[in-house]
């Protein structure tokens, strides 16, 4: 790293750099701005803190998915960001947790300041469509050899590289899974200081994320056969068993056995405690968050070879002559999206009703938000739109909006239980697991569970459905498909999501009485 002192050409050299690099690493053009205009800000306050004297370090890394730039002030501990109130330090987290704040830290006698943008979407987009056409050429090809060949490669190439990368895989989203639970739990305990705002806000994600849940399995469920065994007693007695099994015989098992309802049965239980204790755990609240932090590191690790899966995946299932599980991929897809827009549709008519605004105003108001969030799949490209617009044409306070967006952002994933829904049942289906009522209290239950818990990470939904399937006694060979199915439905699930909390967010300024009425109801 280059040592530079704090005068004005030094600053803005480093931005240029910083901008060359951003630009290069393939981060969003918007994104990019952002970050450069926030680096410059930070460069500015320490120059007036410590004088043009003093001296920083920029250090730019790029490795696999990973994209970090880091400033390095050798002086008295000074955090930028650093505004009075603990109101402040919870919205800055909450930003910081989906990646649309940098972090500051003091040690050894340095301040850090660490920014991680994310990549593009279209470039791993790209990747796998490529990992797809080698697939289809290699599959191919394996069938124009002889059986022993096209056995041997299938025995002794796909099928261990496919079950080393999904036993990596499901053993780094066991802890993943424990630890984000974990802290998002602890995490509300920093909320209260938002007081009413905070447990409002929250309620409202819980309540909609059940309802969302109910009603998507309800619906998809209409177009499967429900097995239901022995008759009512028999199911009921599933359901019992269910949720008896939920509780594990102690502490440790989960872990080993990789029980995913029953890991976070023990995350609630440990997390409410911590919450119990609060400052009086402050330690192990942080041990947690940093080893959170470092789960989330080797999973965003493990995304970047995703398309070396998916070209092993699609290449025995081709060779093995599975086509017709690929061809029925358009089932899911066409479920995945039905759930999207009926959650979309009903959510607008819904708060269009209770709000008394014209459906087509709402939709004109919100409609900019869901466009950038649907062309770019990122919540954080739309973020900046999303905020503006939640507040100038919602009309809802921006004390709200500033806490409730990205909280939403964080925690409510209607798009994750509908791609999880649809998959599961198709899956199912698929590969004649029956799909009981104790199958749909599971994946319901799981389904809700994930989608607050799965961390804004790179892999994270791969990760939810080697957890989903294990419980759910799918095969992990569905994984190809799944993987690509959740890549399209990405784009549009992510718009749904964005907008949906959005729509949401006025039911909470109206509790509150945080909403502007002449605001909401103004045409435009």
């Amino acid at each position: 790293m280059k040592e530079s002192n704090f005068s004005n050409s030094n600053i803005d050299l480093a931005c240029e750099e910083v901008g060359k690099f951003l630009a290069s690493a393939g981060v969003d053009r918007r994104e990019a701005i952002r970050i450069k205009f926030t680096f410059e800000e930070v460069l500015l306050e320490y120059q007036n803190r410590f004088g043009e004297e003093a001296s920083f370090k920029v250090r730019c890394v790029k490795r696999l998915s990973s994209i970090k730039v880091e400033v390095v002030v050798e002086e008295e501990s000074f955090d930028p960001f650093d505004k009075p109130g603990e109101e402040d330090d919870v919205i800055r987290g909450l930003l910081a947790s989906i990646g649309l704040a940098p972090t500051w830290s003091y040690k050894n006698g340095k301040n850090y300041i660490l920014f991680m943008p994310k990549k593009k979407s279209l470039s791993g987009t790209v990747k796998m469509i490529g990992a797809i056409g080698l697939a289809l050429i290699a599959g191919i090809a394996l069938n124009f050899l002889p059986d022993g060949i096209r056995t041997g490669a299938n025995d002794y190439v796909l099928t261990p590289v496919t079950d080393a990368f999904m036993g990596l895989i499901t053993a780094v989203s066991v802890p993943l899974v424990f630890l984000s639970i974990l802290s998002s739990i602890c995490s509300m305990g920093n909320m209260e200081t938002l007081g009413k705002i905070g447990s409002k806000t929250i309620k409202a994600i819980l309540l909609h994320v059940v309802l969302v849940g109910a009603f998507m399995t309800a619906l998809g469920s209409l177009f499967f056969p429900i097995q239901w065994g022995g008759g009512e007693a028999s199911g009921f007695s599933e359901i019992l068993d269910l949720i008896y099994d939920i509780i594990p015989s102690n502490l440790f098992e989960p872990f080993v056995t990789g029980h995913t309802l029953q890991l976070i049965f023990i995350a609630i239980i440990v997390g409410l405690a911590m919450l119990v204790l609060s400052s009086r755990v402050n330690g192990v609240f942080s041990l947690i968050q940093q080893l959170d932090s470092i789960v989330q590191t080797i999973m965003s690790g493990l995304s970047s070879t995703l398309p070396i899966l998916i070209f092993v995946l699609f290449t025995g299932m081709i060779s093995g002559g599975n086509l017709g599980a690929i061809l029925n991929s358009w089932k899911m897809l066409a479920l995945i999206l039905l759930l999207l827009a009926a959650f979309y549709v009903l959510n607008l008519l819904r708060v269009a009703v209770t709000k008394k605004v014209s459906p087509a105003l709402l939709l004109k108001k919100t409609w900019q938000t869901f466009v950038i969030a649907l062309t770019t799949a990122s919540s954080a490209a739309a973020f900046g739109t999303n905020v503006r617009d939640a507040n100038k044409k919602l009309g809802i306070d921006k004390t709200l909006v500033e806490f409730g967006i990205p909280l939403g952002q964080v925690l409510f994933d209607p798009a994750g239980i509908a791609n999880l829904t649809g998959i599961e049942l198709t899956m199912a289906a698929l590969y004649g697991v029956p799909i009981t009522p104790s199958f749909l209290i599971i994946a319901f239950i799981t389904n809700l569970l994930l989608s607050i818990a799965t961390p804004p990470v790179p892999g994270g939904g791969v990760m939810c459905y080697t957890i989903a399937f294990a419980q759910l006694g799918i095969p992990l060979e569905a994984m190809g498909i799944v993987i690509v199915v959740d890549m399209i439905t990405d784009f549009p699930g992510t718009a749904c999501s964005v907008s949906g909390w959005q729509l949401i967010m006025t039911d909470v300024a109206d509790s509150l009485d945080m909403l502007d009425q002449e605001t909401l109801h103004k045409n435009i």
